[in-house]
């Protein structure tokens, strides 16, 4: 195979080690694997870290962003320069749709409840949202998670993002069947509108309760992109 990259690209108040025990599962000699830290000072910067993330890798090969959850808008904004996108729970933008007028279709409205957000705009999560968030990880490693959460500042756009990445490119769509933070119907819908897709039996984290199962598809979906290409 030649030589491509898979950057993978962490949810909402969470960081990039988020993705280490995919990554584990994944080996292949000709192959790049990097985790971007999104800064969360704004939507702007997160999808610009992307796409330095991507412009570093891109004339090695093909690049497969693998993004999970909110940054699903981060992959539409920025992800333009890679060769395919995977969507595991995560937002995918439709043209012409604002993403906060889906807001009251796309999350359970109990986890809504775990926002807390301050006049400056600053939006952390509360202790109780790792019920909705892990409650099929280990219990350690989402306890990590959780204490090393991350106030963010990076905005759900109101404005419909013109050009999603993901219409210009294959795309892929991971399922989670136990997701009790997004709708599993949302997730579904959104699944038939991508050339690849999977349902795993898992939480909103199946980089922690299912990283085996996560693992696979991101390679299969890489591979069936790469082989193409």
């Amino acid at each position: 195979m030649a030589d491509s990259s898979i950057i993978f690209v962490h949810g909402s108040f969470f960081s990039a080690w988020s993705w280490m025990p995919v990554i584990e599962h994944i080996a292949d000699p000709g192959l790049r694997v990097q985790a971007v830290e999104l800064p969360f000072t704004s939507l702007a910067d997160d999808a610009k870290a992307l796409r330095d993330a991507i412009a570093k890798v891109s004339a090695i090969g093909p690049v497969t962003v693998v993004c999970h959850s909110y940054t699903g808008i981060t992959a539409a904004v920025g992800a333009h320069g890679a060769q395919h996108v995977v969507h595991v729970a995560a937002r995918m933008p439709a043209i012409g749709e604002s993403q906060t007028e889906l807001n009251k279709d796309w999350g359970n409205p109990d986890f809504r409840s775990c926002f807390v957000i301050t006049q400056d705009g600053t939006m952390s999560l509360t202790e109780t949202a790792d019920e909705f968030l892990f409650h099929r990880s280990p219990k350690n490693i989402a306890q990590m998670a959780m204490d090393f959460r991350r106030p963010m500042k990076s905005e759900i756009p109101t404005e419909p993002i013109q050009n999603p990445a993901w219409k210009t490119m294959k795309s892929s769509y991971l399922v989670c069947t136990d997701d009790r933070a997004v709708h599993v119907e949302q997730q579904r819908m959104r699944a038939t509108w991508a050339d690849y897709s999977v349902e795993v039996d898992c939480d909103h984290s199946p980089f922690f309760s299912a990283p085996k199962d996560t693992a696979n598809f991101i390679m299969e979906t890489h591979m069936a992109v790469v082989g193409g290409a």
